[in-house]
């Protein structure tokens, strides 16, 4: 009769213990939440940024992304179309270009279907430590 009774208490508190673990982690497929389109810096390569550029659509569409310097003088551009888009791009910049105060690039990502204009600005920012700032403009 023991054994008859651990053997329900041990079935009771596998089903107990899979009922609570397994449970929460079931997920369902969730539309993506957060920006749509990301910037960041990932590296530099012989002191040269490389910046890695995210498009996190569900669908596909169509994208005229264009790297401007400060003075709107057109670097780079290019049509991309696809779903969940990752491009990567090295600004082949002299260290010195980049610790200039009138540094600044711009990366605008306008969408064919929208005409809607993401603008991120690449510039320098000096303190004890260098970082390299992307900002969503």
């Amino acid at each position: 009769m023991k054994q008859a009774v651990k053997k329900v208490r041990m079935i009771t508190m596998g089903i107990f213990t899979l009922y609570t673990m397994g449970v929460p982690q079931i997920t369902f497929a969730q539309a993506k939440i957060g920006d749509p389109i990301e910037l960041k810096l990932i590296s530099n390569i012989k002191n040269q940024p490389v910046f890695q550029l995210s498009l996190n659509n569900d669908e596909a569409a169509e994208y005229y992304i264009a790297i401007k310097d400060a003075g709107q003088n057109l670097l780079y551009s290019e049509k991309i179309n696809g779903i969940n888009l990752l491009r990567k791009y090295k600004l082949a910049i002299d260290e010195s270009d980049l610790m200039d105060p009138a540094f600044g690039v711009n990366v605008e990502v306008t969408s064919a279907k929208t005409h809607k204009t993401e603008v991120y600005k690449i510039r320098t920012k000096s303190s004890l430590v260098q970082k390299i700032e992307v900002a969503k403009l």
